[in-house]
């Protein structure tokens, strides 16, 4: 079966290039966004996986949901992608906006995970280097995971560089079983 990114970048390429027109990309964020909270609830999810609720009673059930929120263009991309059987790829559909929308505004974002919270130099210096190596205004998103043991792991795109404690003794362990 196809990747689901691969098959939410044809939604995501025609909502960027209409949000584009129409001088829009961060009103299409907050929309697609705002669709894929709804698609990712546990109950909506139970309700767009059941093949006996008709395409329409699913897309209403957005429109109830975001009510005035919810521009008529946005329920033509919910129609399109009822028809398809594809509303449950909606958070898929907002990350690679994102990722769209973050390339025509020359910034990448950058996932940072590390064992401790960085302290503000240690982002400063990581922000910096990032910028360089892209250069681009980089928005970089901490987060802690004390399994890393130590160390930090940082994902720009399909780029990682992984200096945590934890992939260094899988590599470790991987090295002595040869």
């Amino acid at each position: 079966m196809a990747d689901t990114l691969t098959i939410a970048r044809p939604y995501a390429e025609a909502a960027f290039e209409h949000a584009k027109a129409a001088n829009a990309l961060a009103q299409w964020s907050d929309i697609l966004a705002a669709l894929a909270a709804v698609a990712a609830d546990e109950q909506a999810r139970k309700v767009l996986k059941n093949p006996e609720i008709s395409q329409a009673d699913k897309i209403k059930l957005f429109t109830e949901v975001l009510g005035e929120a919810l521009p008529e263009d946005a329920k033509n991309l919910l129609k399109v992608m009822a028809e398809h059987d594809r509303l449950l790829l909606l958070p898929d559909v907002a990350k690679v906006y994102e990722s769209m929308r973050a390339a025509a505004e020359n910034r990448v974002v950058a996932q940072a995970i590390s064992a401790l919270a960085p302290t503000v130099e240690h982002k400063k210096t990581l922000e910096a280097a990032l910028k360089k190596k892209f250069n681009a205004d980089v928005q970089v998103d901490y987060s802690v995971d004390a399994d890393l043991i130590a160390g930090m792991r940082v994902q720009v795109g399909d780029w990682v560089v992984d200096g945590s404690a934890r992939t260094q003794l899988n590599k470790l362990r991987a090295a002595i079983a040869q």
